[in-house]
């Protein structure tokens, strides 16, 4: 069996360019931020990094960048995958049928994790 993870990624940046030729451009703060359906937080973190369209550090592993991850549901099926936009309209549409609905309230919450610069001095 799968369990739902959320993935959160320490502030990461690329440089949007507005003329490449002059190296006129700026720099864009994001993180990566998925929920995903995998076996483990380590395969988590590795679907949620591998996902990331904006980034320039796969497929180095050296490069990965930090991760929170925190478990929200166990026993999902399979198969492991990025699944934010999938459980993001389950839980909109009232489609999640559990005794505890405070995980769907709280499904984007990391809490404190300052390792990766999230959460500190809450």
């Amino acid at each position: 069996m799968y369990n739902l993870y959320l993935v959160i990624s320490e502030e990461l940046y690329r440089v949007e360019w507005e003329d490449w030729s002059v190296g006129a451009g700026h720099r864009e703060d994001y993180r990566i931020a998925e929920l995903v359906v995998a076996r483990s937080h380590a395969q988590a973190k590795y679907l949620a990094w591998k996902a990331d369209k904006d980034g320039s550090t796969w497929p180095s592993v050296e490069d990965m960048p930090k991760f929170a991850v925190r478990l929200k549901r166990k026993d999902i099926e399979g198969p492991a995958r990025v699944a934010t936009e999938e459980w993001t309209m389950k839980v909109h549409k009232g489609m999640v049928k559990d005794e505890y609905p405070m995980w769907a309230k709280n499904l984007w919450y990391v809490g404190k994790a300052p390792h990766i610069g999230y959460g500190k001095g809450d």
